[in-house]
């Protein structure tokens, strides 16, 4: 095409070269890279004393663009690396890695159901269960929170709850319904779900951070379940893979889906007194039927021994099914005798934990900044963005 072709196409060239800027406007950080060196100079024919300055960045695109972009891919190849940097050395050196590929296969394959407990929500502004039960104890006459921490020293927080509910039913209901309301701010490792989770999601919290996250990011969980709350189908969305959420303990603002007490618990689940696992009743057979079909990967829970737990015990104790292997991202215990027990304990559950170090923060508190870089690292390679291993 001549030049005076080329101004008579003048709309076509300008909606051409249009689409071009766009794309490189997109690349901002990487142009500014290649800014930093001196910008191109050349001057003028028809004005000797004007020069004229080119970008790199601009010459290279406009003159190279096949150099351009393979250059693009090279940094943005490298500061994938440099991204996941720390993680990746942190798996290595804790001789961790066999676990974490086997994690990153699950979630390529899209078979990890994110199991998420109260430290997701906890960076939402939103209170551990031992925070929330000592909370409520605080606010109710003729109980003290010393009336509940020899349950709380054993992680028993459904009979602890139990006591709570016992003695004010109605301001325990309140509670979970003002505190457990929608927050605002969307935060942390919680942030990640979306690109973890293909179908399936398990959580024990009474907040709606998970489904307000996944609304905002245009992928509404359409399937649901809370607590003992009938008639939605849930199983049936969870086996043809459709987006779906399990909220165990249900719903802070329906207290008719609550499953947050000792009694509670026995009437949705079964198992009282040593009496097997209810499965005929619809909460312990989602949870069953997830458990046998998912790789449940367990983030912000501290899998001590709860009654969830137990049911999965009760799953693989029977042998009727072939269950897979599970995952579990949990702060790294004090000593190696408190890991190898805790370890030997999951693993029996086909729970494989990934362990992390949780430094404590300028105010004392655990900072499990490493859990989301794992996490973080475990996309990358899962998308091939990152070779690893």
């Amino acid at each position: 095409m001549d030049i005076q072709k080329l101004r008579d196409n003048k709309l076509i060239v300008d909606k051409v070269e249009e689409a071009l800027q766009a794309a490189y406007s997109s690349n901002e950080e990487f142009n500014a890279v290649l800014d930093e060196a001196e910008p191109l100079s050349f001057k003028s024919l028809r004005d000797p004393e004007h020069e004229y300055l080119v970008k790199v960045s601009d010459a290279l695109y406009w003159v190279e663009r096949d150099a351009y972009l393979d250059e693009l891919d090279h940094w943005e190849g490298k500061r994938q690396v440099d991204q996941h940097e720390v993680a990746s050395a942190f798996i290595q050196q804790s001789d961790q890695l066999a676990v974490f590929l086997d994690l990153v296969d699950a979630l390529r394959v899209g078979r990890i159901a994110p199991f998420v407990g109260a430290g997701l929500s906890k960076p939402c502004g939103y209170p551990m269960w031992g925070e929330a039960l000592r909370k409520i104890a605080q606010k109710l006459k003729g109980l003290d929170v010393q009336d509940i921490e020899p349950m709380m020293a054993q992680y028993d927080y459904l009979q602890a709850a139990q006591v709570l509910h016992d003695a004010a039913a109605q301001q325990v209901q309140h509670f979970i319904k003002t505190e457990f309301r929608q927050r605002g701010v969307v935060d942390g490792p919680v942030t990640l779900l979306p690109e973890l989770a293909k179908g399936c999601i398990v959580t024990t919290n009474f907040d709606t951070v998970i489904e307000d996250l996944f609304r905002e990011k245009g992928q509404p969980l359409d399937g649901y379940m809370h607590g003992t709350q009938a008639g939605n189908n849930f199983v049936q969305r969870l086996l043809r893979g459709e987006r779906c959420i399990l909220k165990l303990h249900g719903d802070a603002g329906q207290a008719n889906t609550h499953v947050f007490t000792q009694a509670q618990y026995q009437a949705a689940y079964g198992g009282a007194g040593g009496a097997p696992f209810a499965f005929q009743n619809q909460l312990p057979r989602a949870l069953r039927q997830i458990f046998i079909s998912h790789s449940l990967l367990f983030l912000g829970c501290s899998l001590e021994q709860d009654k969830t737990l137990d049911l999965f015990k009760s799953v693989v104790v029977e042998g009727a099914f072939e269950v897979p292997d599970h995952f579990a991202l949990l702060d790294e215990p004090p000593s190696p005798q408190e890991r190898a027990r805790k370890e030997d304990r999951l693993l029996q559950l086909k729970i494989r934990p990934l362990w992390y170090a949780a430094p404590a923060d300028a105010d004392g508190k655990p900072d499990h900044g490493m859990l989301e870089q794992i996490l973080r690292l475990a996309i990358a390679v899962a998308r091939r963005q990152v070779v690893f291993g």
